[in-house]
């Protein structure tokens, strides 16, 4: 089911650049003062082709997109970016700490034949939204070159492609390494030798993939690939336009890491202990820890395990009472009773979706005004952060809940629903700049 194909990658030439200066953050994940801090760097950084400046003062052109393509003509001219001298698989592999453990994960880097999902042959998790994929779609219109990688994950129970990656790596060239911020090491492995390649094809032609990050990329090089079929009358199949570049894990690397995204609540005017335990007390078993100071390590630190050490437990941190109020779910069979959603057991079952029917949307009677997910609630990844923003009053509470796993995501897109939002974050993310891929050949 996945067509596999190597490429003619477009990379840095690291005679002329030190890579440590020029790769970036997916485009999603560059804030403003990010994207500035990269512009500094490098007058080549590759932020300047995938978040180019609104209005740039250093180039006179100032269409952001053909900016982008620009800078890619003129750096490969100028010998900045180099094509690789024949088609070749690549090896991501990234080593990085979480939770004070070390992990290690390989990925393989190739042109991988576009899908729609009503195939199955390539299945999302999330849901995308219109203004992101036209800002990727101009991107990709101007340049003609996928600029960044997206992550999917397929699976491998018979160890079959586990096994042609492991062979392919022997055989590999060192490209690319580089330490970056966070002192994470990135290393990117060439693979060139014709049947390693064709035994990676074979081993992974019957996968069914699933897309963990980069949704909107993806369903922009649908779009971009319909475009094409329109102004193209004879077409084989076999374009560079029928594919984009990914990255693939196999679903079973301990290496693949889910972060929690943490909820922050405001607008609970009507807010009381009282009413907050009493609505809430119909589901959940409620305890509680006094705490002053959330952020202090031990408190925090038996809130996580407590979370952590049960299914279906949460916590949250409420300013105004001092507490942590400690959550756990009554009985799994409350879930088919009050979860009307028309979904599946599997979907019912996931911590996010508990944390928002039975308890988030619970909340509105606090509220005087209308309470909604856009008004009401915000999204954090990093607690301590968030816990900061509770206590300086931007919003009355913080709710912790564990991640979700890499089998319940595939339990649920397997059913054909889609994740709830803000359900994955996948650690760390896949530099942008290591490899590109340009469709004109």
């Amino acid at each position: 089911m996945a067509d596999i194909q190597p490429f003619r990658g477009l990379r840095y030439n690291t005679k002329k650049i030190k890579l440590e200066e020029v790769i970036t953050e997916p485009y999603d994940r560059i804030p403003p003062p990010l994207q500035e801090e990269y512009y500094q760097r490098n007058p080549y950084s590759i932020v300047r082709v995938i978040l180019g400046k609104d209005d740039d003062p250093e180039h006179p052109e100032k269409n952001k997109y053909k900016r982008a393509n620009l800078y890619l003509d003129e750096w490969e001219k100028a010998g900045i970016l180099a094509r690789e001298e024949q088609e070749a698989l690549y090896l991501y592999e990234q080593e990085f700490e979480v939770y004070e453990e070390q992990k290690r994960r390989i990925g393989l880097i190739a042109r991988v034949k576009l899908e729609e999902f009503s195939s199955k042959k390539v299945l999302p998790h999330e849901k995308t939204f219109p203004k992101y994929k036209v800002d990727r779609l101009n991107l990709l219109r101007a340049t003609n070159t996928n600029t960044g990688q997206i992550l999917l994950l397929y699976k491998d129970d018979d160890q079959r492609a586990s096994r042609a990656v492991e062979d392919a790596l022997k055989l590999a060239e060192l490209g690319a390494e580089v330490q970056d911020e966070d002192n994470f090491k990135h290393r990117l492995w060439i693979i060139k030798d014709k049947e390693a390649i064709q035994s990676i094809q074979q081993a992974m032609a019957d996968k069914v993939l699933i897309i963990a990050d980069g949704h909107h990329r993806y369903e922009t090089s649908l779009n971009y690939k319909k475009e094409k079929l329109t102004q193209n009358k004879d077409v084989k199949g076999d374009e560079p336009f029928n594919y984009i570049m990914m990255t693939l894990f196999n679903l079973d690397d301990p290496g693949l890491v889910i972060l929690p995204t943490y909820r922050l609540v405001k607008g609970l005017d009507k807010l009381r202990e009282e009413s907050f335990k009493e609505i809430l007390s119909s589901y959940f078993d409620i305890s509680e820890l006094s705490s002053s100071d959330p952020i202090d390590k031990t408190a925090l630190e038996e809130v996580q395990n407590q979370v952590n050490s049960e299914i279906h437990t949460f916590a949250a941190f409420v300013s105004y009472f001092k507490k942590f109020f400690i959550f756990r779910l009554k009985s799994e069979d409350i879930l088919d009773k009050e979860i009307n959603e028309g979904k599946s057991k599997e979907w019912k079952r996931l911590d996010v979706a508990i944390l928002h029917s039975l308890i988030i949307d619970k909340l509105e009677p606090l509220s005087s005004s209308l309470f909604s997910l856009e008004n009401n609630v915000s999204y954090i990844r990093n607690l301590e952060q968030g816990l900061k923003k509770v206590m300086a009053g931007e919003f009355q509470m913080i709710f912790l809940l564990n991640s979700t796993s890499l089998n319940q995501i595939r339990e649920v897109v397997e059913k054909g629903e889609l994740m709830p939002q803000k359900s994955t974050d996948f650690f760390p993310k896949l530099k942008s700049g290591l490899v590109l891929n340009p469709l004109d050949e």
